[in-house]
């Protein structure tokens, strides 16, 4: 019912705004092409993607994938883009799928992953103000997340990997919690549930607010006050799950010399808490008072048939007894065409973490450090039909836990 709610409230936005033009609009078009259309000014495309990824990981589960063993994770994507003019647009990403991550709900489910409304002041893209749900503005990995950009099936180790945030409830960041995971009394946060830990950024981050963006000259800039922060689980990126009184505040400035070369800063702070933890915390605290602190650079360098890129992303985390949390990552890939629509590419990636303080003010293990290893290759067999294939290792540096594998083979048809 929430998302049918969130559907609601977009167009009635929609309407008020374009009351008018619509109700013109609707006796002029005739619904000949359902793919696009341009009648009266007005521009719309409908389009999507039929996917499927068959999984394949140990147990524990690697990354984020939520189910051990060999299954397929099936997804329908539909999109509707409707612009009036040069100055406003609309958008609506709809999923029929197995979870936002892969294999999260095997019954399935059906998401808005994406609804807004961008105004253009100038009717160019100097200046963008966008209202509503859509993928943050942090780091340069979103830019490229949909299927036929990434060379990978998975994302980068940083937007991919659970780390030992809990932001359901702060009593499992408490000394005696941390202490006893570490010493093994306690399942480890790599061996318990992915629904009660958090990513330093969870994949495309699909949280709800304000955007700001635009492009001038060589720079690029993006600004967003939302709802949820970056390390934030998917199901409390909807508006009418997570209020905005202690709203997360995000930012990215980019700068392109030249064609082979882009550079960005990016940095977010917000609570990583969710609103339903408030009720853990002691009297007088809420979860405002618990912000983290997300700083990235990333780099891409492309020339001929190699695209290579990296990205370094520090995080922090404040707590109430166990000191303040920090984790470090970063990830270089690289990307090399041999023919014609086939490539292959691979991606390292590495975690540190500090200590945590620990019940007798001792030093304590509160999340694993690893790395990460990958190799993908694709095959563009049409324009509209590209097949993936990729594996990965991840390994524990300071864990008794062995290295998870995971294989992925995926095939996507976009119409």
């Amino acid at each position: 019912m929430h998302y049918w709610r969130l559907v609601l409230s977009w167009v009635s936005l929609v309407n008020g705004l374009f009351a008018g033009e619509i109700e013109r609009w609707q006796e002029d078009v005739e619904f000949e092409d359902l793919a696009s259309s341009s009648q009266g000014g007005w521009e719309w495309s409908f389009g999507g993607n039929l996917e499927a990824i068959l999984w394949s990981t140990g147990d524990p589960a690697a990354g984020l994938v939520r189910e051990t063993g060999t299954n397929l994770a099936p997804r329908l994507a539909l999109t509707l883009d409707v612009q009036p003019n040069d100055y406003w647009y609309a958008h609506a990403t709809l999923r029929a799928d197995r979870g936002f991550d892969p294999l999260e709900d095997p019954d399935g489910t059906v998401r808005l992953d994406e609804v807004f409304i961008r105004y253009r002041p100038f009717g160019d893209q100097r200046l963008n103000i966008q209202l509503g749900k859509s993928a943050t503005v942090f780091g340069a990995w979103i830019n490229e997340h949909d299927y036929f950009d990434d060379p990978f099936l998975t994302q980068p180790l940083p937007y991919s990997q659970i780390i030992g945030i809990s932001a359901v409830n702060p009593n499992a960041l408490s000394p005696e919690a941390i202490s006893h995971r570490d010493e093994g009394l306690a399942p480890s946060v790599i061996e318990s549930s992915k629904r009660l830990w958090s990513s330093t950024i969870w994949g495309q981050s699909y949280t709800s607010g304000l955007t700001v963006f635009g492009h001038v000259g060589g720079f690029d800039y993006g600004f967003e006050i939302k709802n949820q922060g970056l390390p934030s689980q998917p199901s409390t990126w909807n508006p009418d799950r997570e209020e905005f009184e202690n709203p997360t505040y995000t930012g990215r400035l980019g700068y392109r010399p030249n064609a082979a070369w882009a550079i960005g800063l990016s940095g977010s702070r917000g609570p990583y808490l969710e609103t339903s933890a408030e009720r853990f915390l002691p009297r007088g605290v809420d979860r405002g008072d618990l912000p983290y602190t997300n700083l990235g650079l990333d780099v891409r360098w492309s020339h001929r048939n190699w695209i290579v890129s990296g990205e370094v992303i520090g995080a922090e985390y404040e707590t109430l007894e166990a000191g303040d949390l920090r984790t470090l990552s970063y990830t270089v890939q690289a990307r090399r065409k041999l023919i014609p629509g086939v490539w292959v590419a691979g991606r390292f990636g590495q975690t540190w973490n500090n200590s945590a303080i620990g019940p007798n003010g001792e030093d304590v293990e509160w999340s694993p450090d690893l790395w990460r290893i990958g190799i993908a290759a694709g095959w563009q067999v049409t324009s509209d039909l590209l097949l993936k294939a990729e594996y990965n290792y991840t390994s524990f540096r300071t864990s008794d836990l062995s290295g998870q594998n995971l294989f992925g083979f995926g095939a996507n048809y976009r119409f």
